[in-house]
């Protein structure tokens, strides 16, 4: 079955993988501000947007490296099983704060995003519909780890079932 990051079963196996920020060295507690939300929402409709483009580029430049490979792994798979997954209509439902911490020179923030989108996995040559909805809205819950170096933009760095 495609792994697709909106879908919850490929979810619940990329944070399977990643975990977040255990077994670290000495962390402190992080602040937040409003500019962090409003990022970590961008990076939800970029992510979901550049992933339904099969966009590597913009893959790499929104996820850490360990990130990027789980995506580009999934696309890979895709292209050679002949398919393509369309994300569209992705919004924000509502984002709170889970954990947030320091280690050392890196800010980690953990978010559970309640949001809802638009799926469906397409056959690359015929655009016949082989998976998911091309109209409904579902709805998902996710935790979403981000990172960023001191003063350096969130990058994705964990996604994990909330189920």
């Amino acid at each position: 079955e495609p792994m697709n990051p909106a879908q919850p079963n490929a979810s619940a196996r990329l944070g399977s993988l990643l975990g977040g920020g255990s077994a670290a060295p000495a962390t402190a507690p992080l602040d937040l501000v409003d500019a962090d939300f409003t990022a970590f929402e961008k990076l939800l409709a970029d992510v979901n947007a550049a992933y339904s483009n099969e966009d590597e580029a913009g893959l790499r430049r929104l996820t850490t490296p360990e990130m990027f490979g789980f995506f580009d792994e999934d696309l890979t798979n895709n292209v050679r099983k002949g398919l393509v997954d369309r994300v569209s209509d992705v919004k924000l439902l509502q984002g709170d704060l889970s954990e947030a911490w320091r280690e050392g020179n890196l800010d980690y923030a953990t978010v559970s995003m309640r949001f809802s989108l638009i799926n469906a996995l397409y056959e690359r040559a015929s655009g016949k519909i082989v998976d998911g909805d091309a109209t409904a809205a579902q709805e998902v819950t996710e935790f979403w780890t981000f990172v960023r170096e001191r003063g350096g933009a969130w990058k994705l760095s964990g996604i994990q079932s909330a189920a």
